[in-house]
């Protein structure tokens, strides 16, 4: 259960006892950081910088727990080598250099360029050797790019949508997948809405392929939007979307991907991306009380998402139950 308050920083304080100099190289379990003090967030949510040591010591600490979403996925990364004020960019390849060799590297879809895939914790703590603030795996079942893995439901409301009723609509999606037989979980993205997550099974008598999988989605969608399209719509135009929820079902594909679970954001006060248990999913839940800082303790107090991979289940029976889908129109 998410404790009521945000624990001390602990790994601040770590930090700093780890480093002996600014200027001087860190280790974190055995990745040597340059320039560790080099600030990546100017506040962290209490008035203070984050920096490169303090970015390795959160992935160390949330790791063994990353890796359950992130291991066996292929997984791009948002970069900003001078902080979030700086330029940033996307990375789907595996780069040169000694933290390429935590890292592994994966074939998707016939291209020839491997994509880069972090299976270990040593690998998440060379990403922030890299500046690497964001990760973004795909969703595919793990050494299996082609397979679907999970399915994500990403609710975007319009900046006039108050937060609970993003609440309620994270319910709704949870209760209509209970309906056809597939659980779910949330999270907060480390912005203004939430993420609803389906995990899959590997389906005994043939795959269900991509293009299956995201179809799937867009109609358990476009029904929530023709059941209620004052609420939802699934079209990504923004002057259709004042008071509205958009209902993003776009990153169900193979070359789609969605922040993981814990990874940070680049953004002001270092979110992140938070598991949630259903029973806190509930008015009066503050997204930005997740941050870099706090997650740790909170996520030692919890049980959020500890029954994600005994909870896959298989998509043919949700598609058989969801049945007809028709074209359903979009709102």
């Amino acid at each position: 259960m998410v404790p009521p308050a945000a624990p001390k920083n602990r790994l601040r304080t770590h930090a700093r006892r780890s480093s002996k100099a600014s200027a001087a190289n860190a280790t974190v379990i055995g990745v040597e950081l340059s320039r560790p003090d080099k600030m990546f967030w100017p506040d962290g949510g209490d008035g203070n910088p984050i920096t490169k040591l303090e970015l390795a010591r959160y992935y160390e600490s949330v790791g063994p727990r990353m890796m359950r979403y992130l291991k066996g996925r292929p997984c791009s990364i948002i970069r900003a080598p001078d902080g979030i004020g700086g330029e940033h960019f996307f990375q789907r390849h595996p780069m040169r250099g000694s933290s390429a060799k935590l890292l592994e590297m994966a074939k998707v879809g016939g291209v020839s360029e491997p994509y880069l895939q972090i299976d270990r914790v040593e690998g998440l703590v060379a990403m922030a050797q890299i500046a690497a603030l964001e990760l973004h795996p795909r969703n595919c079942q793990p050494g299996q790019p082609e397979v679907p893995g999970r399915l994500i439901f990403d609710l975007d409301p319009a900046p006039d949508v108050e937060f609970t009723v993003v609440i309620e609509a994270a319910r709704e999606i949870r209760d209509r997948l209970n309906e056809l037989g597939l659980l779910s979980f949330c999270k907060t993205t480390g912005g203004k809405g939430l993420h609803v997550v389906t995990p899959l099974a590997i389906e005994k008598n043939g795959e269900v392929t991509w293009p299956q999988a995201k179809a799937f989605a867009r109609k358990l969608c476009a029904r929530m939007a023709a059941d209620n399209p004052s609420r939802y719509l699934i079209k990504m135009a923004k002057k259709e979307r004042s008071g509205r929820i958009y209902l993003d079902y776009l990153r169900n594909d193979l070359f789609a991907s969605a922040v993981a679970p814990l990874s940070p954001r680049m953004r002001a006060g270092a979110p992140v991306s938070m598991p949630l248990s259903w029973q806190h999913v509930r008015r009066g839940l503050d997204p930005q009380r997740f941050t870099l800082r706090t997650a740790p303790g909170l996520m030692s107090g919890t049980t959020a998402w500890e029954e994600y991979c005994d909870s896959e289940r298989p998509l043919t029976i949700a598609m058989q139950r969801l049945g007809g889908a028709g074209d359903v129109s979009e709102h």
